[in-house]
């Protein structure tokens, strides 16, 4: 019998199938190496630097600012690039001491994110801003004093007040209040889940008869973020994805984009792969916590949220009037409640969210109601950013990814405090 045709066969497989596989990785890996040189080439990617760290745990406030802190900071969807420098007090500003040897006005600003402002340079804050048009406008210094910090709630910046921002000496306190998650970091319960389980702060409550019970301190170690799961073993593919992150700009442009759908992070984020942020978000509920705020009518965990929160503002009202100062708050709406298209990608991308009612004004709403019943002076940013929006000439007020104000929405807002500020006399009780 002879064999020698199927003997030839069969030895010739490996050989086809090694071509075949051959021809396979060349048809995944070229491309992805002429991607790679095309976004190098057109500078697409971020840059590999991780942003520089400059918060820390803190017993009173949950985290602080590392005095002497800074560096430069740049958006994972390379939308800025910032200088950020931490002054010897921890507050992201010029050094600015508790004495007032120029006799100025002095502003204290309270808020989260929006007035850390880390996406744009120090003078292009919202706070710099205000500063400039009201030495102009009342032919006198005034200082403005930046004491945002990104994630805080109301509860931090009212400890703040009480613990640190009294030094200044203000003539007002200026609490920026983001409708959007401000009531949810407030309130214990939502915070916790909003994190995914994580506790980060200690929290105020509230007694049977209504009375505001102030969080208890904790020392450092406690006050550091905590995630569950922490003694699980390290994702496998986090050391990868560190390695792609500083070596690879198509994955640094990519992982970004990719991180932000849902059904993606769900999958791969507890892997690694998409980064050590990935791992934490795919953590957290599969629909944000805070978009909650919009639900009409709100369930018993906002109610309680909204009360906790009135009760915090009245406290902090109180503080700074015994302290000879005047409280005024500025609302500050979100990206979604600015733009249509916005709300409608939220409703897209969660469709959980689908069938329930949504009022996007609603938590403007409830904050205002709160601050009338006080006697509290408040500007809600809501409709003068939707009048600006609407106009086709106006640039974009928030950056698209990271949804913070930019350059314009930063002096659209200055503008906005500036003449509310002068047009309700605000700023005539003045020295202490």
């Amino acid at each position: 019998m002879n064999t020698s045709a199927p003997d030839s066969l069969t030895r010739g497989l490996p050989v086809r199938l090694l071509g075949r596989l051959g021809l396979l990785v060349a048809g995944v890996v070229i491309p992805l190496l002429l991607l790679e040189f095309g976004v190098r080439l057109t500078h697409l990617a971020p840059p590999p630097q991780p942003n520089p760290t400059i918060w820390e745990p803190h017993p009173l406030f949950g985290w602080w600012h590392i005095p002497n802190s800074g560096g430069i900071f740049h958006s994972d969807f390379n939308e800025f690039e910032t200088e950020v420098r931490i002054n010897a007090r921890g507050l992201r500003d010029r050094d600015i001491g508790y004495d007032n040897p120029t006799a100025a006005l002095r502003i204290l600003s309270l808020a989260d994110s929006f007035g850390e402002a880390l996406q744009v340079n120090l003078p292009e804050t919202y706070h710099k801003q205000l500063e400039t048009r009201l030495s102009q406008s009342l032919g006198r210094p005034v200082e403005v004093i930046n004491a945002g910090v990104g994630g805080w709630g109301t509860d931090q910046e009212a400890i703040f007040y009480v613990a640190e921002g009294f030094r200044y000496r203000p003539d007002v306190v200026l609490l920026a209040f983001f409708t959007r998650n401000d009531a949810v970091n407030n309130y214990g319960p939502l915070e916790i889940a909003r994190n995914g389980g994580s506790q980060q702060k200690q929290f105020f409550t509230l007694s049977p008869t209504g009375e505001l019970i102030p969080p208890r301190q904790t020392d450092p170690a406690e006050a550091a973020p905590s995630s569950p799961g922490e003694e699980e073993a390290d994702p496998p593919l986090l050391p990868l994805a560190d390695t792609l992150w500083r070596h690879s700009d198509l994955y640094r442009f990519a992982m970004p984009y990719l991180r932000d759908i849902p059904a993606v992070l769900k999958t791969l984020g507890p892997t690694g792969i998409l980064g050590g942020e990935a791992v934490i978000r795919a953590r957290h509920p599969a629909t944000p916590v805070p978009f909650y705020v919009y639900q009409s009518p709100p369930d018993e965990q906002f109610e309680a949220a909204w009360s906790l929160t009135g009760a915090i503002i009245r406290g902090l009202r109180d503080e700074v009037e015994r302290r000879g100062a005047r409280l005024v708050v500025v609302i500050i709406a979100a990206p979604e409640q600015v733009y249509p298209e916005q709300w409608a990608g939220v409703l897209a991308a969660h469709p959980s969210m689908q069938g329930l009612t949504w009022d996007l004004d609603l938590p403007n709403r409830r904050l205002s109601a709160i601050l009338e019943q006080e006697g509290i002076p408040y500007l809600d940013l809501l409709p003068v950013f939707r009048k600006a929006a609407s106009r086709p000439d106006t640039p974009p007020l928030h950056f698209r990814h990271d949804q913070h104000w930019t350059p314009a929405g930063h002096r659209l807002a200055a503008e906005a405090i500036h003449d509310f500020l002068l047009d309700r006399g605000l700023l005539e009780k003045t020295g202490q």
